[in-house]
């Protein structure tokens, strides 16, 4: 029997320290790969996700060996790792903001969140991440 935790959808928003714009184009390819490499090692192997040049949207099926913490956690850890090995000195002082926003998803409404996340470059050009984290209630 499937326990209820397999079904739990969370879309993710993590930011860099301070809100910066840090990510340019060259981490923003790296990140691209860390997050398709993250999904492919999850059981599901399934997900989407959007990056900005201060923040990152990602929608994921929670792993039923983890908790939201521990999915923040290692999605932050991944991301900063791989930039640090790859982008040496220059990523050197990159950090995340402390704080991040989560939601969970219902099975009936993830085509429709799959579709807004692949929309942020969109909806960015006409609403700030101030705005955006204003909407999350942070």
């Amino acid at each position: 029997m499937r326990n209820s935790h397999t079904e739990i959808w969370t879309h993710l928003v993590i930011s860099a320290k301070g809100y910066q714009p840090l990510f340019q184009k060259e981490w923003i390819d790296t990140i691209d790969e860390t997050l398709r490499d993250f999904i492919g090692s999850i059981p599901d192997h399934r997900g989407t996700f959007c990056i900005m040049p201060d923040h990152i949207h990602f929608l994921v099926k929670l792993p039923d060996d983890l908790s939201l913490n521990g999915l923040v956690n290692q999605v932050k850890s991944v991301i900063k790792t791989r930039l640090k090995d790859t982008f040496q000195q220059d990523a050197e002082n990159f950090d995340w903001e402390p704080h991040h926003h989560a939601h969970s998803v219902s099975l009936n409404r993830l085509s429709v969140e799959k579709s807004l996340i692949e929309r942020q470059l969109i909806k960015h050009k006409e609403m700030s991440l101030e705005e955006e984290l204003k909407f999350f209630g942070m």
